[in-house]
């Protein structure tokens, strides 16, 4: 069922398995494309070129033993599950590339470099046709928010805040909105970690929310993200906590022309948002008193 803005993310919470999240077009057909080298590049290779196979395997072991040591150091950067699983696809694949070559190299007195052509090509399609899983579908309370409603329910201006006061109607309530985009790799890794805190923190007082930048770029440049930003200039996602129509925290930090802040390194794993967001705190100064607690006041 397609997912509608304004309306909170709550699929049954049997589907909140950590392991359905990675069943996907996106993971699977990575995951077949690694295996494509030993299940059938390899086995070519070795019925058609019996001799070559000691050469073979000694690029296989150097191009192991690198990769893997690549992915001990990424793996202890990591933000997250997500993010490492996406890592090991990306040098898994990087490695396969001239595997494929060597299983069959070029021969200038015959035909060659048929593998890596497959290869290639194979991966040329999945990095077109085939992104990264979206993950609307897992339980959380997330509001999708559209310019208007991000304007309307999360933007209040202080008049009409200072006027429901006045009538003693008024009762705070702070946003935390993440600025995503659908085709973006780290938005992809951040969306399960934000949608398990929103689980934990949300309340009243204290509300989660999402808002898609590419689809709506106008509303990401009035909020100083600069959707263009590529590599370590980044700042997409961006989580900002929003309160009175302004912007009291974010996460990453930019400069006043939209350039990321880079020291210290700010990194979007649970406990730099939880910590620096202060959600321990703002959960326990908003959740619902419990009745015993209401009996004592």
């Amino acid at each position: 069922r397609a997912h509608r803005p304004g309306q909170l993310t709550t699929p049954p919470a049997d589907m909140a398995s950590p392991i359905l999240r990675f069943i996907n077009a996106h993971h699977v057909l990575n995951t077949m494309l690694i295996l494509a080298y030993p299940a059938w590049f390899r086995a070519w290779a070795r019925v058609t070129f019996p001799d070559s196979l000691d050469a073979l395997e000694l690029w296989e072991k150097q191009c192991g033993i690198s990769c893997a040591v690549i992915l001990l150091v990424r793996g202890l950067r990591s933000e997250s599950l997500d993010q490492f699983v996406s890592t090991v696809f990306f040098y898994c694949k990087a490695v396969g590339a001239p595997l494929a070559y060597f299983a069959d190299p070029l021969d200038p007195n015959g035909p060659g470099g048929r593998c890596v052509a497959v290869y290639l090509a194979l991966l040329l399609i999945l990095h077109l046709f085939v992104g990264h899983p979206t993950h609307d579908w897992l339980p959380s309370k997330i509001v999708a928010l559209t310019p208007r409603s991000f304007e309307d329910d999360v933007m209040s201006d202080k008049e009409s805040e200072e006027s429901a006061k006045a009538s003693g109607k008024w009762k705070k309530v702070e946003w935390l909105v993440l600025f995503y985009a659908n085709h973006d790799a780290r938005s992809s890794h951040v969306a399960p970690t934000f949608a398990k805190i929103s689980r934990e923190y949300a309340t009243d007082g204290l509300r989660f929310a999402k808002l898609d930048v590419a689809r709506w770029p106008a509303t990401a440049r009035r909020m100083n993200i600069d959707v263009e930003a590529i590599g370590r200039d980044a700042v997409v996602p961006t989580i900002m906590l929003i309160s009175g129509g302004e912007t009291r925290l974010r996460l990453p930090e930019v400069y006043d022309d939209g350039t990321r802040v880079k020291f210290p390194v700010q990194r979007m794993r649970r406990v730099d948002i939880v910590n620096g967001f202060g959600l321990e705190e703002r959960h326990a100064k908003t959740r619902p008193k419990d009745q015993d607690a209401k009996k004592r006041d």
